[in-house]
């Protein structure tokens, strides 16, 4: 898998969150798509919008325990 769909998703997320990078976050998205990937899913553009999903779903996470 390319790195790509990690970058792009944590690149558009933060642009449309208005948020930085939380820590951690790299390494999560990271593991969540190489799963994807290994499981089948080759399509970069999906790949990236389960990115996006998933760093939306973290940040939920996140603020409910704040």
């Amino acid at each position: 898998m390319s790195i790509l769909p990690v970058e792009r998703a944590l690149r558009i997320y933060g642009a449309i969150a208005d948020r930085s990078e939380a820590k951690g976050s790299r390494e999560q998205l990271s593991t969540h798509l190489m799963k994807l990937y290994l499981d089948g899913e080759r399509n970069e553009h999906r790949l990236t919008v389960h990115g996006l999903t998933y760093l939306s779903q973290l940040d939920r996470q996140r603020d409910s325990r704040g």
